[in-house]
């Protein structure tokens, strides 16, 4: 047993339990509150550090986040709101009856799993608030305790051996602190917890439903389900993002969607199918994962063109293979995507009615995973030409426009990776040759999604100050065409009536010539330009106007597979 139940009577040994454990979490806060700063809950994190490997210090760890968690009790319950309203419709971990049933008869002091995923979902539930995700109006600051407290009091009760942390409720705290560190920017982190849930889920034998015990409850099913497709969904865009192996392979996922029922038709005897024919919000979620889905085979394509180009072995390199092209297959998507109910359509304002607005969140998040997957489809493509990146960039820009920002920001963090692709596409022709024309509508593109970004980041600590430096780089690539072309002009003004003499058939009159009329190659073009509105030759922009940009052009790892080719 991890702490003791805090209703009914006890006796003997667990009456002593629970003295002592009560004792040492009530002192322990009595200490904390006499120090110096008191106010802060920095204070009581110092007291107790991450556990180590012995017995009495596992047992001293979870005593004082015991104490923490009864003393915090009125902020945990009203994060746990925040969690349902704004990260449950993305990642429906937890069954929310059920769940709210064991947080009232104080289970999560008792259950050490249930404890570590009940502080995670605080954690990650508090770093969106920080992040201003929060939609609603809360009447009391949920500041303090800050995010870090909660995440280390999940981390600390992982056991540090993975062998002990059995049960789906220590892989749902590993997901949720890896979509925590995502939240905080903390890669690293990320990694380190999603490989925890990927070793727990292999040991449990949870990728097969047939390996599952025979006798799971309905929660115990669904909970399962959509914990596992979440975390899928999850590897893949992790990969595509910040780069590394895919650890799910869907022909090897022997698991099934989640039942496309509310959380109070399911119970622990049985689905309530009553109501079955309504449209519900978990028919577009799994949309999203059919989406990621053909993302992993996307990745794939990208993937294994690099490994031809460094001459990696293809063992199966005689295989058939149907080409991926962002036009073939996003058609196949949008028609599949158009035969869905209408909710799924539209995205409207947030209305404060959960039952309304978890369908805008499934648009929204829809429409975010079908523009990523039209990003990576577009970089598993060869020598794609300027128009086509500028077009595909512009539509990803004017599809993010039109989702209520309130939706946007809510997703938080993980969007703006999504609006990383959009600024890798036109980083790629920045980087490539320019001409004035291409520039313009890259610079036209650029000003929009800082405008975009600047709609997300009022709080957004992780992108703070991208628009402004956005602009700053736009400002510096502007005054750098203005000097070029007021260079171009004067060189061509000075050589405008150069005389150049033909000897060719005998003395003839001089020949007015025009620099700006002969090309590359040597060769006569249009004559009598004014030389004060040519445009500017093509060009590259210097590297010191490329190494600067702000995030999110910083992909973090050169594996990340925001990389698309230039035409040749």
């Amino acid at each position: 047993m991890f702490f003791v139940r805090l209703t009914g009577p006890l006796r003997g040994e667990a009456a002593r339990e629970h003295r002592e454990e009560h004792s040492l979490g009530t002192t322990s806060l009595t200490v904390q509150r006499r120090q110096p700063g008191s106010s802060s809950w920095g204070t009581l994190n110092t007291l107790y550090p991450e556990s180590g490997d012995s017995s009495s210090n596992n047992i001293s760890v979870r005593r004082s986040w015991g104490a923490f968690a009864i003393a915090a009790q009125g902020t945990i319950r009203k994060l746990l709101d925040v969690y349902f309203e704004i990260v449950y419709p993305i990642f429906p971990l937890f069954h929310r009856p059920s769940f709210e049933e064991k947080l009232n008869q104080n289970e999560h002091l008792q259950d050490t799993g249930l404890f570590a995923s009940t502080m995670a979902a605080c954690a990650l539930a508090s770093a969106r608030v920080r992040d201003g995700a929060l939609f609603s109006v809360q009447s009391t600051d949920l500041s303090q305790p800050p995010s870090e407290m909660f995440f280390n009091a999940a981390k600390d009760l992982i056991p540090k051996d993975l062998g002990n942390a059995k049960g789906t409720s220590f892989m749902r705290a590993c997901a949720l602190l890896a979509i925590t560190s995502i939240q905080n920017g903390q890669i690293r982190s990320m990694q380190q917890y999603l490989g925890y849930y990927h070793t727990l889920m292999a040991m449990d034998g949870r990728y097969d439903e047939k390996l599952w015990p025979k006798e799971l409850t309905p929660i115990e099913k669904e909970e399962r389900r959509r914990l596992f497709w979440s975390i899928y969904t999850l590897d893949i865009y992790s990969s595509i993002v910040w780069g590394g192996i895919i650890r799910h392979r869907e022909a090897q996922c022997l698991v099934r969607y989640p039942t496309e029922l509310d959380d109070e038709h399911i119970t622990a005897t049985g689905y309530d199918m009553s109501n079955n024919s309504a449209v519900n919000w978990l028919q577009g979620w799994n949309f999203t994962t059919d989406l990621y889905r053909i993302l992993e085979h996307a990745v794939d394509e990208v993937r294994g063109r690099f490994s031809l180009r460094t001459r990696t072995v293809q063992f199966l390199s005689g295989r058939s293979s149907t080409s991926l092209t962002e036009a073939a297959v996003m058609k196949d998507v949008l028609d599949t995507y158009l035969s869905l109910p209408q909710q799924f359509h539209e995205c409207r304002e947030i209305t404060g009615d959960a039952s309304q607005d978890l369908f805008g969140f499934q648009s929204a998040n829809i429409q975010a995973t079908l523009q990523l997957l039209r990003t990576v489809l577009l970089s598993a493509e060869e020598n794609v030409s300027v128009s086509r990146k500028c077009d595909v960039a512009g539509e990803l820009l004017r599809v993010f426009s039109i989702v209520p920002v309130e939706y946007l920001r809510a997703i938080s963090s993980p969007l703006l990776h999504h609006l990383a692709g959009i600024g890798n596409i036109l980083g790629s022709v920045i980087e490539g040759t320019l001409s004035e024309s291409s520039y313009q509508r890259i610079r036209k593109l650029l000003l929009e999604l800082a405008d975009l970004l600047h709609r997300l980041e009022s709080r957004l600590y992780r992108a703070a100050g991208a628009s402004e430096h956005l602009r700053m780089q736009v400002d510096k690539i502007d005054e750098y065409m203005r000097n070029q072309g007021a260079h171009e002009r004067q060189v061509r003004q000075n050589t405008h009536n150069i005389l150049i003499p033909s000897n060719i058939g005998g003395p003839q009159e001089p020949t007015s010539l025009n620099i700006s009329n002969v090309s590359q190659d040597g060769l006569f073009h249009h004559e009598g330009t004014d030389p004060e509105n040519v445009a500017l030759s093509p060009f590259q922009l210097p590297p010191e106007l490329l190494i600067d940009w702000p995030w999110p052009f910083d992909f973090g790892g050169a594996d990340s597979l925001f990389t698309i080719p230039t035409e040749e």
